[in-house]
């Protein structure tokens, strides 16, 4: 499996990743079972995959933990996301935290190496940079987060 450098990250990353979003979120889309989605990640792993990206709104992050549960944490690049807005409403500095947090259980590890602000739109910019970026460098310093990321929306 070819390697790059994750942007300005400085990780090795296989250029192949694996998602676990879109219509088949790691085969939930299909109606897979847990333990087939548990062994399509491990597969992708035993083929030279070492790029995962999940997020809590996908409802994989469970099946990622599961799938690295038994491997060394550091061969795999953990990338995870929250959304800012959930049905509408900014969520506060407070429960961004707690998703880490949450995100850090479900994947059954101590740190991910990114940690996105998911699908934010433009006008929530300033909310973003002024109320949670404080709050992710706050876990990225205490060794939770290794890089902090944000996806947009238009």
């Amino acid at each position: 499996m070819q390697r790059t450098t994750l942007g300005k990250t400085g990780l090795t990353v296989s250029r192949a990743g694996l998602g676990g979003g879109g219509n088949s979120r790691l085969g939930l889309g299909r109606r897979a079972t847990h333990k087939e989605c548990v062994s399509l990640v491990r597969e992708a792993i035993d083929l030279g995959v070492n790029f995962i990206d999940t997020a809590q709104n996908y409802q994989t992050e469970r099946i990622v933990g599961d799938a690295i549960s038994e491997i060394n944490r550091d061969s795999v690049v953990i990338s995870t996301k929250t959304l800012l807005r959930v049905d509408g409403q900014l969520r506060t500095p407070d429960q961004i935290s707690q998703s880490i947090d949450d995100s850090l259980q479900q994947l059954g590890v101590d740190y991910v190496d990114v940690f996105h602000l998911h699908a934010v739109l433009p006008e929530f910019y300033e909310y973003a940079l002024h109320e949670i970026a404080p709050v992710l460098a706050r876990a990225k310093a205490a060794g939770k987060i290794g890089h902090i990321g944000i996806t947009e929306s238009s």
